[in-house]
């Protein structure tokens, strides 16, 4: 399909995803950015706190029911009846989780844990759908900028559920803090329910007849098919090893920099007026790599937003070595963020761009599970590393392993790509 409906201009359409990536956000800052604060307050050692990441395992295994879901997409289930199904759900555990506490403690540890992967999975699996339908909502020609629009409304939500949390949770108890980004939730459900294509079969919204007929037969195609045939393809092989490795450095360094700065004495205050600021930076950074991607093409952005994110994971060691004095890092911290949201979009529209229409949300969902998996293993080797040496060493270490792996990308698809970037700018 070239375009959205007709009736539903792009605008809007980019407004609605925005919106649903909004929300997936949420979440996600409290896990990745309020949670290692807490727990290193309460004295959880830094393994530990590499070790979170492994607590997303349900955006890992959500390529195993991806092809479900996009099946019950294809026999006409309304996107919105999902969202029911999935987002308010989240709210409410969201909620309880306020309630708990999020400081860990005896048997307390344990039922958080289980709240944050049940959170987890709701959103992974509306992650699915979401995916699925920016694929098929969006034309080509707009790749690189919808994705500017989900890497932006993913980090809006995170700072709103990361950065904002913190800084409430000085001044308020975490039950009321916490009811911030569940009540946001609710709010965007409300929200988006009123854009009538999400309330509609996508067969219905589409207006090119010869996708209307493709949906009508993908829910014949076998499960088998929807789950492995992306990696049959050619090419796969070698991009499945990039995905994997193309932001190592992000993965073994980024869950070590609130720890760090929590050891040189800054205060959760501190560190979430720190994250909501940075995080603008990485708003400006998602809007620059839609930009790169569109002007100078998939191999060439993905070689130098990689670059830029793996040199600024390195310059994080002289915060280590030199101290955390705000004005290192901050301007550490806001070329950081500008090169991940860069990085970020820059391989989330060669993801899409690879996509099956078919299986838009299962291909992309794979590919996401496949990055997901190995950022935990890698933000848990990171924190391994740092316990057993120093923050420094980890960091350079992580950002020189970085670079060799774009360096690998640039000399192997110089003048062999065709398979992998076939019909995008290269």
């Amino acid at each position: 399909m070239d375009r959205p409906h007709s009736a539903y201009p792009l605008p809007t359409t980019l407004a609605t995803l925005s919106a649903l990536y909004l929300a997936q956000g949420l979440p996600s800052g409290l896990f990745a950015h309020a949670l290692p604060v807490f727990w290193r307050e309460a004295g959880v050692s830094l393994a530990w706190i590499g070790a979170l990441k492994l607590l997303a395992l349900p955006w890992v295994l959500k390529a195993l029911w991806a092809p479900k879901i996009d099946q019950s997409l294809q026999r006409g289930i309304p996107p919105a009846r999902w969202l029911t199904r999935l987002q308010l759900p989240a709210a409410m555990l969201l909620f309880a989780l306020g309630w708990i506490g999020l400081a860990p403690g005896g048997s307390t540890l344990a039922l958080v844990t289980a709240l944050v992967l049940a959170v987890n999975l709701l959103m992974a699996t509306q992650d699915i759908v979401t995916d699925g339908l920016s694929v098929r909502w969006i034309p080509a020609r707009w790749r690189g900028h919808v994705n500017t629009v989900q890497v932006a409304g993913y980090k809006v939500g995170m700072l709103a559920g990361g950065a904002l949390l913190l800084m409430l949770a000085q001044h308020m108890p975490h039950v009321a803090a916490i009811g911030i980004p569940a009540g946001l939730l609710v709010v965007l459900y409300l929200l988006v329910r009123t854009y009538a294509p999400m309330r509609a079969p996508l067969a219905e919204e589409a207006i090119d007849p010869n996708h209307v007929r493709a949906t009508g037969e993908e829910s014949h195609q076998p499960f088998r098919e929807g789950l492995i045939g992306f990696l049959k393809r050619p090419g796969m092989a070698f991009w499945v090893a990039i995905l994997a490795s193309y932001k190592i450095a992000d993965a073994m360094g980024s869950g070590m920099i609130r720890p760090m700065l929590t050891d040189g004495g800054w205060t959760s205050g501190d560190i979430g007026t720190f994250t909501l600021i940075t995080t603008v930076a990485g708003l400006l950074g998602a809007a620059l790599g839609g930009w790169l991607y569109q002007k100078l093409g998939s191999r060439r952005s993905l070689i130098y937003a990689g670059l830029a994110q793996a040199s600024t994971m390195a310059a994080w060691a002289l915060v280590a070595l030199k101290g955390s004095d705000p004005t290192l890092v901050y301007g550490i911290g806001v070329l950081e963020q500008l090169a991940d949201g860069c990085s970020t979009v820059a391989l989330f529209a060669v993801m899409m761009s690879l996509c099956r229409k078919d299986w838009a949300g299962t291909d992309f969902t794979l590919q996401a599970s496949i990055q997901v998996v190995t950022a935990g293993l890698f933000g848990l080797v990171g924190g391994v590393i740092a316990q057993v040496t120093s923050y420094a060493f980890m960091l350079l270490f992580a950002g020189g392993l970085g670079i060799l792996v774009l360096l690998v990308f640039a000399l192997r698809t110089r003048k062999h790509h065709n398979h992998l970037f076939r019909g995008q700018p290269t």
